[in-house]
């Protein structure tokens, strides 16, 4: 059924039919489940359990089974009356085995563990992604669709000028959000209790509760907070501020706001070794910090959430944790477990310090009580992809233009493209956003088949579609295509997914060419994602709580999928129609 909006809001297509995977093994399907089934087997044919993870890892991964196998079952308890989420930004599905994870593998021994859970959609960041889970809508529904947002309508300046969603602040995201924001899993609990989110990055912490009340501005009670930009001098909290962030964004109480340099104010200028990366640490932003009782990092966001929590009525509460992002940003993701770089600040302590703060969270909600009364969702925006094979631009500090290029209308860019890029200028390039995928877009009366000889000649690139309009809406064809160069398994993903993960993209505002890349090769950071490979869309999926039994479900799971779910857990019927499906069926009736 054809959503209708506000006219204020981006153009809509019919929800999607679940993306098709590879076809189902043989036998009996998962009893009534909506989504489809993974079959996946070893070179050899033999059905392989847990297609997303290297052998090594298996042993453990039946160690685990069984240990689930062995636990009690859920007590029998009232229906649920609250709902956390964690979004652990860029964490691979194999972190959680490689590194055995204490307290998501406690968390797996009680909930249901989805083996098959992967982004699902196009194009895998922060931004898109946090769009994306808590309203159960396709990249090509929301508000914007990618990491560059063409604004069609001129509600922002030019008509099809184009903006940096990175940008938006809450009040704008807010705007731009509320139309396709009926389904966000905050109104199940309307006028149950409040909503918070809580997160080190503005971008992602409002992308996820922009429009989560359907009231604007300090009247819809959500608590929002984030944190400041890093203070200059002349700010005016004083010299003693100058390098630090403090909370910020709607609603936060004063217990958090406090002076310069208390509790949760943070010191951004301690580089712990790393002033020669691409990407910037952010000081203490990112890690901890040697003071205990003034963590940062991922510790300060669930400091924070835990504050809000003691002190408010609070009924959903979503977290979203990036010190894996950035620290996999600046040394190359699973690369530097392999390999560490020579600074004090590592992918394996960020890893295990992201784990430990789920661990206090869980023990915080058995303190207070709440976890017999609470749905718990752990989860990723997406993975990450260590690059072999890395375009960008190594000089300290250079990320953003290892990212974006062209005429932004609301933030700079590099004036120069890296010299393989700088000839799609010429052919008309307008724009252009570089990770492990390249997004194009385009001026009028720009050469296509220029853009096209030009792109599909670039190191990596395996894949060019053209976006078109159809008669049902539009669509990415496309019009280059080599497979022949990926390994045996990531052909295999790649033929089997790719044609639904770009479905899952197609808009009119989004850009016109679409470059998908090898599972080596990054134009952006040394570890980054965005695009369609298995390192990149393979992340971790586990929901906890009453109703929820310790399962190890094989069924497809995406991200899309998790809005529909909890609708369906908590016996709400949503307001409109969403792109995912429910996956209560793989775990309730087994």
């Amino acid at each position: 059924m054809p959503r209708s909006v506000a006219s204020a809001g981006p153009s809509q297509e019919t929800p999607m039919a679940p993306t098709r995977l590879i076809p189902p093994r043989n036998g009996p399907q998962p009893r009534s489940t909506t989504s489809p089934t993974w079959a996946s087997s070893s070179p050899a044919g033999s059905p392989l359990p847990f297609p997303f993870l290297p052998f090594p890892i298996l042993g453990f991964l039946i160690l685990l089974q069984a240990l689930a196998a062995c636990a009690p079952s859920v007590r029998t308890t009232a229906p649920p009356r609250r709902l956390v989420i964690v979004v652990l930004d860029q964490f691979r599905a194999d972190y959680v085995t490689r590194l055995r994870l204490p307290a998501l593998a406690a968390l797996s021994r009680r909930g249901a563990v989805f083996e098959n859970a992967y982004v699902g959609h196009l194009p895998a960041t922060t931004v898109v992604s946090h769009q994306v889970i808590p309203r159960g809508l396709f990249p090509r529904h929301l508000a914007w669709s990618d990491d560059l947002h063409r604004d069609l309508e001129g509600l922002l300046g030019p008509k099809g000028g184009i903006h940096d969603p990175g940008e938006f602040d809450l009040d704008l995201m807010s705007r731009l959000l509320a139309p396709v924001s009926r389904t966000h899993v905050a109104r199940i609990f309307r006028g149950r209790g409040r909503f918070l989110a809580v997160g080190q990055k503005g971008y992602a912490v409002y992308a996820m509760a922009a429009g989560a009340s359907g009231a604007a501005g300090p009247a819809s009670g959500d608590l929002v907070v984030t944190l400041s930009d890093t203070l200059k001098e002349g700010n005016p909290y004083g010299p003693e501020s100058v390098g630090w962030v403090h909370p910020v964004g709607r609603n936060v109480p004063t217990s958090l706001l406090g002076r310069p340099r208390t509790r949760f104010w943070l010191d951004t200028r301690p580089t712990y070794g790393t002033g020669d990366a691409v990407y910037r640490l952010g000081g203490h932003r990112t890690v901890p910090g040697p003071d205990p009782a003034h963590a940062g990092g991922d510790a300060w966001v669930v400091d924070a959430a835990m504050h809000l929590m003691e002190r408010e009525p609070w009924a959903v509460a979503m977290l979203t944790l990036g010190a894996v992002d950035r620290v996999g940003h600046m040394y190359g993701a699973q690369r530097d477990l392999e390999h560490p770089n020579g600074s004090q600040v590592h992918m394996k302590e960020t890893i295990l310090q992201a784990d430990a703060q789920v661990g206090r969270l869980v023990a915080f909600l058995e303190k207070k009580g709440w976890d017999g009364e609470t749905v718990l969702v752990v989860t990723a925006d997406h993975a990450g992809l260590g690059a072999t094979q890395w375009h960008g631009t190594d000089r300290p500090g250079a990320s953003w233009g290892n990212w974006a290029w062209g005429h932004l209308e609301n933030t700079q860019t590099v004036a120069q493209l890296r010299p393989p890029l700088a000839p799609l200028v010429d052919a008309g390039l307008s724009a252009l956003y570089t990770d492990t995928a390249l997004r194009l877009y385009l001026k009028p009366g720009a050469d296509p088949e220029r853009v096209l000889a030009i792109t599909r000649a670039l190191p990596g690139v395996v894949l060019v579609a053209r976006k078109e309009k159809t008669a049902s809406g539009f669509r990415y064809t496309p019009v280059f295509s080599e497979p022949a160069r990926l390994s045996p398994l990531e052909r295999r993903w790649f033929e089997a997914m790719v044609p639904g993960l770009l479905d899952t993209w197609a808009c009119e505002r989004g850009p016109d060419l679409v470059a998908l890349l090898d599972e080596r090769t990054s134009w952006g950071q040394p570890g980054d994602h965005g695009g369609a490979q298995r390192a990149v869309q393979a992340i971790p999926m586990i929901l906890a709580g009453p109703g929820i039994p310790p399962a190890r479900v094989t069924t497809a799971a995406r991200l899309v999928d998790l809005a529909p779910t909890l609708w369906d857990l908590f016996g709400r019927t949503p307001p409109a129609p969403m792109d995912g499906v429910s996956l209560r069926p793989a775990f309730s009736a087994r």
